[in-house]
C-alpha cells in the first residue's frame, strides 16, 4: 500500500497520466478550500479516456422529519440548515458542486446521482453519524477549540441519534464521475 497525499507530494510518485481511474470517498469536503487545487492533481493522474470518480455529501440536508418529535425543534436550532459546518470553515451544500469543479479542472461526460434516505437513531447511519460528530468533537476538544456551546451543540446533534423514535433524513450523498478528454490528432484544415 502506498500513502499520498494528493495536496502536497509530488505526483511523480504516483505517474501522472498512468490510471484508468481514480477514486475518492467522503474526503473532498473536508479539504476546505482546497477541493478543486486537490481534484485538478487527481485529473493529471488519468491517463487520457481515464475516470474520476467523487463520492462526498451535502451534509446540511440532515434534518430530523417529524416536528412533533421533542428533538425536532432543538436540533433544527443548533444544526441551523448546516450553518453548523459553515460556523467550523465548511461548505455544508459542497457535494452538489461537484459537477462544476470537475467542468472547471477540465473533465467531460460529467455524471451526478444523489441519494438520501430517511432512517430512524440507531440504524446503522444514525450510529456512523453519532461517530462522525464525536470524531469532530475530539478534534476540537484537542485543538481547544471546543467551548462550552459547542459541547452543548454536540449533545443536541448527538441525543437523537440512539433514539429508535426520532426519524431523520440522511445527508444528500452525490456520487459524480467525469472523464479525462481523449487526445484528439490535430486534423490540418488549411488544405
Amino acid at each position: 500500500m502506498h500513502q499520498h497525499n494528493i495536496l502536497n507530494d509530488p505526483l511523480d510518485a504516483l505517474g501522472p497520466g498512468s490510471f484508468d481511474l481514480v477514486c475518492s470517498r467522503l474526503l473532498l469536503f473536508w479539504l476546505a478550500g482546497k477541493q478543486e487545487a486537490a481534484i485538478r492533481r487527481m485529473v493529471e493522474c488519468l491517463r487520457p479516456g481515464g475516470w474520476l470518480v467523487d463520492e462526498d455529501g451535502d451534509w446540511g440536508t440532515v434534518a430530523p422529519v417529524d416536528p412533533s418529535h421533542p428533538f425536532y425543534a432543538p436540533f433544527h436550532r443548533t444544526w441551523q440548515g448546516g450553518e453548523w459546518w459553515a460556523s467550523r470553515g465548511y461548505d455544508p451544500a459542497f457535494g452538489r458542486k461537484l459537477p462544476a469543479l470537475f467542468e472547471h479542472c477540465g473533465l467531460e461526460n460529467i455524471r451526478d446521482e444523489a441519494s438520501a434516505e430517511v432512517v430512524r437513531g440507531g440504524s446503522p447511519w444514525a450510529r456512523w453519524w453519532q461517530e462522525t460528530l464525536e470524531g469532530i468533537r475530539a478534534c476540537e476538544q484537542t485543538d481547544g477549540s471546543l467551548t462550552e456551546k459547542r459541547e452543548e451543540a454536540y449533545k443536541v446533534l448527538t441525543a437523537p441519534l440512539t433514539d429508535p423514535s426520532f426519524w431523520f433524513l440522511t445527508g444528500l450523498l452525490h456520487a459524480c464521475w467525469g472523464q479525462r478528454p481523449e487526445h484528439r490528432p490535430q486534423v490540418d484544415v488549411s488544405g
